[in-house]
């Protein structure tokens, strides 16, 4: 065991650790709750289109054909060629 070993030392480094802690809890919180209101936010934006998209000759969603959704191209002005886009967020 280390001779120099002094409580109020570790104390403090441990209080500086849980307010490092703290804070990181706080900006994380802060990011959940922006990815939730995105969530809803996306939601919402779907259920209008589903309502909008809505037949009117009073078939069910599941009488129409289905669509296909064209791929995007990539664009050849992008840096990454084919490849996606790295995050923003990372």
């Amino acid at each position: 065991m280390d001779q120099d070993f002094d409580p109020r030392v570790a104390a403090a480094s441990l209080a500086a650790e849980a307010a490092v802690l703290e804070a990181q809890i706080r900006i994380l919180q802060e990011a959940l709750d922006d990815v939730g209101t995105r969530i809803e936010r996306s939601a919402e934006r779907l259920r209008l289109l589903r309502e909008r998209s809505r037949p009117e000759s009073g078939r069910t969603p599941e009488e129409h054909p289905p669509t296909t959704a064209r791929p995007a191209l990539p664009d050849p002005e992008s840096p990454y060629g084919d490849r996606p886009a790295p995050c923003p967020h990372r």
